[in-house]
């Protein structure tokens, strides 16, 4: 896995839009999300809380994957493993 910006992450509203910032990089941007109309704008908001979310959702996968035994039984986890570690392995 490469090396990120450690979380937590924040939204910050922004001009026209909105950006995901870290303290552990000096509040400095990690991304500017954009909206240029009322529907857009609410769904920058929400890509902007997802993209802040990201350490988080990453180390719940990671948690999951350590934690997740006999998953041999149910073709269900067995597909949900399998799309966790393609995602980590994206990290």
């Amino acid at each position: 896995m490469s090396t990120h910006t450690p979380g937590p992450w924040y939204v910050n509203a922004a001009n026209k839009g909105f950006v995901v910032r870290a303290q552990s990089s000096g509040f400095a941007p990690l991304a500017k999300v954009i909206g240029d109309k009322r529907g857009t704008i609410h769904q920058a908001h929400a890509n902007a809380r997802l993209m802040a979310a990201a350490p988080d959702l990453r180390d719940a996968l990671a948690a999951m994957l350590a934690n997740c035994h006999d998953v041999d039984r149910n073709p269900a986890i067995i597909d949900a493993v399998h799309k966790a570690r393609q995602a980590l392995a994206l990290c």
